[in-house]
């Protein structure tokens, strides 16, 4: 049984999920915050809890729109892996190309996931990091309590998308590979669609 509560807060023209998770001590990380930092901090209004940190599993522009404002407003730390970073700079390129001329405030590089060690303590939340490239250069699976976020590597209807900025098929065959050594038992919540377990990702993508 998890020690953790997940609150899910989709956003954003592609419906991309953003994760507030949050503790006994009514503490919360804000996973892949998507676009919309005004709804976001109502929802943490409403749900009474303090946010600690802002962890990104990737940096593709519909998941780091709301960052900014984040940051500022509760003036909390910013985790990426930093072979993100090239990407991170460029959203507003990209967001021109797949979707508006409506630029995002981009966030300064903060904390760097690459640096290690793998398993965290991000303010008292035990996270542990898999480098999991392929989807992106630097993008990452959270394991935090019995949750795995998998940003966009894993995904309800299969593995992650590789024709995107940072793509790299290969890769994300490695990065499969890696995860398929974790317990099956874990609830994974991605960066689109609903919550499903690993165990029935992997059965589903054995049989196609």
């Amino acid at each position: 049984m998890s020690d953790f509560h997940v609150t899910t807060f989709v956003n954003g023209k592609w419906r991309q999920n953003c994760y507030l998770i949050s503790n006994a001590q009514r503490e919360v990380l804000i996973v892949d915050p998507g676009s919309d930092p005004e709804a976001i901090s109502e929802l943490i209004t409403e749900l009474g809890v303090r946010p600690v940190a802002i962890l990104n599993t990737h940096a593709h522009y519909d998941h780091i729109g709301a960052i900014s404002g984040l940051m500022q407003k509760y003036q909390i730390p910013f985790f990426l892996h930093a072979d993100d970073a090239k990407l991170l700079k460029q959203a507003n390129l990209y967001k021109i190309l797949f979707e508006t001329k409506n630029s995002i405030s981009i966030p300064p590089f903060g904390e760097d996931f690459a640096k290690g060690p793998e398993d965290l303590n991000v303010a008292g939340f035990p996270v542990r990091v898999i480098h999991t490239p392929g989807h992106t250069a630097g993008g990452v699976c959270l394991l935090i309590g019995s949750n795995l976020f998998s940003g966009d590597t894993l995904m309800p209807g299969g593995p992650g998308r590789t024709d995107l900025p940072g793509g790299d098929k290969v890769k994300l065959k490695d990065s499969l590979q890696k995860l398929r050594e974790l317990p099956e038992d874990y609830l994974v919540y991605a960066g689109h669609g609903k919550p499903f377990m690993l165990q029935e990702f992997w059965k589903k993508n054995d049989e196609q």
